[in-house]
């Protein structure tokens, strides 16, 4: 969990050392930096500029109270379906991954070399699936 409780997806796909799963590995991280200081940032500081002003309004507790979770939801709901595309993208890597491993299960002595094609050649589909997800996840609400 990373500070002010946004969970952050796993970014370890368990395969072999194999650079393009590295490369795959970078990205992403690179990704969610940009995404946590262009969007996820500026968000929250409106949040909290948000709620700073409830403070100052003059009604009863409960108008207060709501006014602060007000200012709180456009983010937690952005940050809500942003996981969630994450999650999906994850699980669609690791869902090419397993088929990787199906391959090699039949086989009386697995081959690496072939299974550590097959897991670059996920990481290669999906590097250009990022390039793909990456403006939808920097979109800001």
């Amino acid at each position: 969990e990373t500070p002010c409780g946004r969970d952050r997806p796993p970014h370890r796909t368990p395969t072999m050392n194999v650079p393009a799963v590295n490369d795959l590995q970078q990205k992403l991280s690179a990704v969610m930096e940009e995404l946590d200081h262009k969007v996820f940032r500026p968000q929250q500081k409106a949040a909290f500029l948000c709620q700073a002003k409830c403070t100052d309004m003059s009604g009863p507790q409960e108008e207060m109270h709501r006014c602060l979770q007000q200012c709180g939801e456009p983010i937690a709901r952005h940050e809500a379906a942003v996981m969630g595309e994450l999650q999906q993208f994850q699980q669609r890597i690791q869902r090419c991954v397993v088929q990787c491993q199906d391959r090699q299960a039949g086989q009386t002595t697995p081959d690496t070399k072939k299974y550590e094609k097959c897991v670059s050649e996920c990481a290669v589909f999906y590097q250009k699936e990022l390039k793909e997800l990456r403006p939808k996840l920097l979109k800001k609400p």
